[in-house]
């Protein structure tokens, strides 16, 4: 994999090894396996770790290539969504775990050992889903690519829309939840809005709107502008539409409605991404159908 970084004014003055840590984002790993290959140039000439970059120079990185390998017979099944030489979507089913944790220790199925065993190498999770909460999951092939997307997280270039069925109708149909968000305990998972909290910002659209056995139900879309844990499905009982099927964070009427229905777990999926491709640079859009155990 061949990285290109012309030197910004912001960057001018620059020792190579700060580039490359910092705006280049490789790992200190990667930096001397590509100098020990003799991979690192500037402006197509050998260049030293101490000398400053300046401004319109051209670095190059010739990164080891990525080779993946066939998955086993045993590999459990996967959806792959897109890949390159950089990057790997894939499609996560509930209640699959995103990766090993208490609930699923090492050795269990978890959508991170798909990947690795579909790769036959380690992978580098960019975010997760809650187990519950079906959709795209962006895996990079290299941390450097890693590093980058969850840089973009940071700044809000990475774009995550979801669909959410939820009891009742939000007022008004569209808006902003700004509703910080924290613990609701020291050592709980739960959480809550409280004024104490991290800001935690969604916005949302209702998309349709259904009468089931003298209930209402809405299917929303919905963009967390934060990236707080459990934040969409806290935000959408703050504003008192629970999540169908959300046994954490129902109300007494939505857990009566998702009983009837039969409802395993809380009707969310990931249906689309948006960021900046690491290696290319170019934007780049990710979408998969939602999937929900409710489907009137």
């Amino acid at each position: 994999m061949r990285l290109e970084h012309i030197v910004s004014a912001s960057d001018d003055g620059l020792m190579l090894q700060q580039l490359l840590r910092g705006p280049m984002g490789l790992s200190g790993r990667e930096i001397r396996t590509a100098k020990q290959r003799d991979a690192v140039s500037v402006d197509a000439a050998p260049f030293f770790s101490n000398q400053p970059v300046r401004e319109g120079m051209c670095v190059c990185v010739e990164l080891a290539d990525y080779s993946p390998t066939t998955s086993s017979p045993q590999a459990q099944p996967l959806e792959v969504i897109f890949e390159d030489e950089a990057l790997l979507a894939v499609f996560k089913p509930a209640p699959l775990q995103c990766h090993p944790s208490p609930s699923a220790p090492g050795g269990s199925d978890t959508l991170e050992g798909r990947v690795c065993a579909y790769l036959g190498r380690p992978a580098h999770p960019v975010h997760r889903l809650d187990a519950e909460t079906t959709g795209i999951v962006l895996f990079a092939k290299l941390p450097f690519v890693q590093a980058h997307l969850q840089r973009q997280m940071q700044v809000g270039s990475f774009e995550k829309v979801y669909r959410a069925w939820v009891y009742g109708t939000p007022e008004p149909q569209s808006g902003e939840i700004d509703a910080p968000i924290a613990r609701l305990t020291e050592d709980s998972f739960t959480r809550v809005v409280r004024n104490d909290g991290q800001r935690a910002v969604t916005r949302y659209a209702v998309l349709r709107v259904l009468s089931i056995g003298g209930e209402t139900v809405s299917l929303l879309s919905m963009l967390p502008l934060t990236g707080r844990t459990h934040q969409l499905r806290v935000h959408a009982s703050h504003i008192g539409c629970p999540l169908l099927g959300d046994t954490r964070y129902a109300s007494g009427e939505s857990a009566r409605l998702s009983d009837s229905l039969s409802l395993a777990h809380h009707q969310l999926s990931a249906v689309s991404l948006a960021f900046v491709h690491p290696v290319t640079h170019a934007r780049v859009s990710l979408s998969h159908p939602a999937i929900f155990d409710f489907n009137p």
